[in-house]
């Protein structure tokens, strides 16, 4: 049981099948394997509010901005104005490279933005940093 607690619980909201296989396959390169996908901002939500029913927490949350159903931008706001959940970390990874856009992301509360990089290697090293920097287990 002990294991299952010391287990980060890394939430990622990709819409994109191809770009979720890239980062599985970064978060595998940097061991970090206790990740679960979901396709929109809504599956998201109602993951977490699952695992909030069971009193888990999220350790952290990587969100596409530009989803169907609930983007990126709702879930922010959404997260940020629960007390439950608005200081758990939020790494916003999009296509984007709109300066307005990454703006105001991080003014709804996003702790991190990065745009998805062409190379797997760039893609690695993103996700080295988010866990490095963001990924805090007590």
């Amino acid at each position: 049981m002990t294991e299952i607690m010391n287990t980060p619980i890394i939430l990622i909201a990709e819409d994109d099948p191809d770009d979720a296989l890239m980062l599985k396959d970064a978060f595998s390169e940097i061991n970090q394997t206790a990740i679960k996908f979901l396709e929109n901002g809504k599956l998201l939500m109602d993951h977490i509010k699952q695992l909030l029913l069971a009193d888990q927490m999220p350790n952290l949350i990587l969100i596409d901005l530009n989803m169907p159903v609930f983007d990126g931008r709702s879930v922010i706001i959404e997260l940020r104005d629960n007390p439950r959940t608005k200081d758990i970390p939020l790494i916003v990874l999009s296509t984007t490279k709109n300066k307005d856009d990454i703006d105001s992301v991080m003014k709804l509360g996003a702790n991190e933005f990065f745009t998805k990089p062409s190379s797997f290697k760039d893609l690695v090293d993103i996700t080295n940093s988010i866990t490095n920097n963001w990924l805090h287990i007590h």
